[in-house]
């Protein structure tokens, strides 16, 4: 997803983007960036030469709907149940806990959707750490007078990275 926003402040390394959302309405029902539901949403991108009143262009990626289904629900029910069948027919196990079959299966099955629940928040982790929003361009000039009319001075960045001075708009010279 692209946003058009506004650099608000500058703190180190980081830069706070204020947003205008293209849709609004689908923004407030997010509510990633702004989990309060106050319709301003403020994200932290790494800064690459920005100042605050700079107009920017942020990609914000967004998981799948089907990976977080996958993580939340399916990976979790199929460790329940595999760990339900496996303490039930494995008689090693059940000896071992001292337990009978059906509460071996009972306590087995609840383990490993407690174990496949930490999985799944860490692989949820690793893909915010990897997929964070970065500024793709730098709008320079009235921030105001570039949202409505276009114009003004532009500097597209690759990955959160300055382009080449010189280079096309595939960062080639």
């Amino acid at each position: 997803m692209y946003e058009r926003g506004t650099v608000h402040a500058v703190e180190g390394h980081v830069a706070r983007v204020r947003l205008r959302p293209a849709r609004p309405e689908v923004c407030a029902q997010c509510r990633a960036c702004d989990p309060s539901g106050s319709g301003v949403c403020v994200l932290t991108v790494p800064v690459a030469d920005l100042v605050p009143g700079d107009a920017v262009t942020v990609a914000v990626p967004l998981p799948g709907p089907w990976r977080a289904m996958g993580l939340v629900l399916a990976c979790p029910l199929a460790a329940m149940v595999g760990g339900a069948v496996l303490g039930a027919e494995w008689p090693a196990l059940q000896q071992w806990l001292g337990l009978e079959a059906d509460a071996t299966a009972l306590a087995t099955g609840l383990t490993l959707a407690i174990v496949a629940l930490g999985v799944a928040a860490v692989v949820d982790r690793v893909f915010r750490r990897r997929h964070r929003p970065h500024v793709l361009t730098v709008h320079h000039g009235d921030p105001a007078a570039t949202a409505l009319s276009g114009t003004g001075a532009s500097v597209t960045l690759r990955h959160g990275m300055p382009a080449k001075p010189g280079a096309d708009s595939d960062g080639a010279l």
